[in-house]
């Protein structure tokens, strides 16, 4: 897992995935690679979603719920 990213870097990452979904959608329908294109597009734009609803990380780095092992005295 990555570092947690900005609410502004979200915002930026979700125009980019409008952007390109809509120029996906703009191409001609004889162009061959119109469906790959919108394809990737859509998955872009459900990525940039998903950063952008996804939950906060906090900063132990451990899953919710996990207990932590005990140490050997």
């Amino acid at each position: 897992m990555g570092q947690s990213i900005s609410e502004a870097k979200k915002a930026i990452f979700l125009q980019r995935a409008e952007a390109r979904l809509n120029f996906a959608r703009n191409l001609p329908a004889e162009d061959p690679n119109r469906e790959a294109k919108l394809r990737e597009a859509e998955k872009a734009l459900q990525t940039a979603l998903a950063s952008k609803t996804g939950p906060v990380r906090t900063g132990t780095g451990r899953k919710a719920g996990k207990a932590r092992k005990k140490r050997a005295r």
